[in-house]
């Protein structure tokens, strides 16, 4: 309880700040950043949020359903030692690979372009805009190229994808 531990001469607003410091130092945020969080969330709340945000992602792989089924596709790599899932059931193409004897980027499935390395985050504006056959559309965000080959996956390589990206240093990949 802070009213029973706090210091009688010290106010809350100089426990915030310490805490605000703290944790800029601790976890590499800008203060005004963590300021920030500290204003949307409770102190426990932000350090909740703090915390998750250093937790690593895991990663995920996003089916080419031109070339193969997601459930083909699990089968055939957890044949090759794959440990994996369904990144949930929201999404039909996603799968979480939580631990591989193969190099995940490797396989002859990735090879062959059954698959791709993408964050399930980036599934999200695609599901969002669910593009079908023969439209036309333009990707403002195109690099390195994990939502433009699920728009064209899902238009099924029809209609008119235009791909481009304000970063330079973004497009060679």
């Amino acid at each position: 309880d802070f009213r029973k531990r706090r210091e009688a001469d010290r106010a809350r607003s100089d426990y915030i700040d310490r805490l605000r410091d703290d944790m800029s130092n601790f976890f590499g945020y800008v203060p005004e950043l963590i300021e920030m969080f500290l204003e949307m969330f409770s102190p426990a709340e932000a350090m909740e949020l703090l915390e998750a945000n250093e937790a690593p992602r895991p990663v995920t792989i996003r089916t080419n359903t031109l070339k193969t089924k997601r459930r083909e596709l699990a089968q055939s790599l957890t044949k090759r030692g794959v440990h994996l899932d369904t990144v949930g059931d929201w999404s039909k193409v996603g799968l979480k690979i939580y631990e591989s004897q193969v190099p995940i980027g490797a396989t002859p499935e990735y090879l062959a372009g059954h698959y791709m390395l993408q964050s399930a985050s980036s599934f999200l504006p695609v599901m969002a805009l669910a593009p079908v056959e023969n439209e036309f559309v333009v990707d403002m965000c195109a690099s390195p190229g994990g939502k433009s080959t699920y728009l064209a996956s899902l238009m099924k390589n029809t209609g008119t994808l235009v791909c481009n990206d304000f970063n330079q240093k973004r497009l060679p990949s």
